[in-house]
């Protein structure tokens, strides 16, 4: 990939999205016009760079699109910080609202009174504070918001990337919308995880979830920041890819916890399993309704850990992969 490309990716990453095809087609004709006008085609990598050093740092041209109003969290992390924020601000409502529903169905005629309004309000600080003390320290510990360049700028160190490092923004963007929802849900109805028999009917809390509730909180937190660098990143390193692995073993493991207890307290309860479970519920609705509820956490969690252990097994594959190219480049 030449220095022209690898240039107008970086510029790329800090453009807002609905002009950046605009933009960066622009930059491109123009770099392409001047490299034709100064070397009719012949240009050497050293005069790209020159050029590229005439243009500026990405980061510098990419600001003097965007009307150089980015200032509470600083240039280079501020469109990423803008999108995060639009996406945990409607999942953070689209909880609460979720929440209100549920309060509903289980009965609590409340749920849709003003202390459940005034909820929802007092939730939309709370969340955009969290999202700017996050990137605020991502800020502190990897990006310097001062666009002074303390050395002289050179093309060359633009990190070269393949198809496949590239982060699908729509991936972490789901990642960060359902792992919101979720937390608002815990937060709202922390002692409320559990199922009805139906509207307005008897609420059975699930004792197992209560048990790990910090656990999971801890995963669902781990992942939603790795989502937010990732969009910050832009692409996959090695380094992301390990701490995907990371985050991934972290929830197998509460997800092992959260199958192995709901196990156990089956087992306590004479279940038989699932489909017995059916057949029981159409005979004895009442004595059996929570040990149907229970069999099915289990099962959603069983499916959840599967599909986790094969995405860590997929991402090891990647990192494998990886190192085996590096040492079949010379030089590497």
């Amino acid at each position: 990939m030449n220095l022209v490309e690898r240039y107008l990716h970086a510029v790329g990453r800090r453009l807002p999205a609905k002009n950046r095809a605009d933009i960066l087609a622009e930059l491109r004709s123009h770099l392409n016009d001047t490299l034709e006008e100064r070397f009719g085609g012949q240009a050497s990598e050293e005069d790209v760079a020159e050029l590229l050093k005439e243009t500026g740092e990405p980061t510098k041209v990419a600001a003097s699109y965007t009307g150089g109003r980015q200032y509470l969290i600083g240039p280079e992390l501020y469109p990423v910080f803008r999108m995060v924020a639009l996406i945990v601000l409607a999942a953070t409502i689209g909880g609460q609202l979720v929440a209100i529903a549920v309060g509903l169905l289980a009965g609590e005629a409340h749920a849709a009174g003003w202390n459940a309004w005034a909820g929802l309000v007092n939730s939309i600080p709370a969340a955009l504070g969290s999202v700017v003390i996050v990137f605020l320290i991502l800020q502190h510990f990897g990006v310097n918001p001062d666009l002074k360049e303390k050395e002289a700028w050179d093309p060359k160190t633009l990190p070269a990337f393949e198809e496949d490092e590239k982060v699908k923004p729509s991936e972490q963007i789901v990642g960060i919308v359902f792992g919101s929802i979720f937390l608002g849900l815990l937060a709202a109805f922390p002692g409320k995880i559990g199922f009805i028999t139906f509207p307005g009917g008897a609420f059975y809390p699930d004792p197992v979830i209560a048990q790990y509730m910090g656990w999971i909180i801890l995963a669902l937190l781990a992942g939603i920041g790795l989502n937010v660098y990732l969009l910050w990143q832009g692409r996959w390193t090695t380094g992301s890819r390990v701490a995907q692995v990371a985050v991934n073993l972290l929830s197998i493991g509460v997800l092992v916890l959260l199958y192995q207890g709901h196990t156990a307290w089956l087992a306590a309860h004479g279940s038989s399993g699932l489909f017995p479970s059916l057949v029981k519920f159409g005979e004895d609705i009442a004595e059996n309704i929570q040990v149907l509820g229970m069999e099915s956490f289990r099962l959603a969690f069983g499916i959840a850990l599967v599909v986790t252990v094969v995405d860590t097994v997929v991402e090891l594959v990647k990192l494998v992969r990886k190192s085996l190219r590096k040492e079949s480049v010379p030089g590497n």
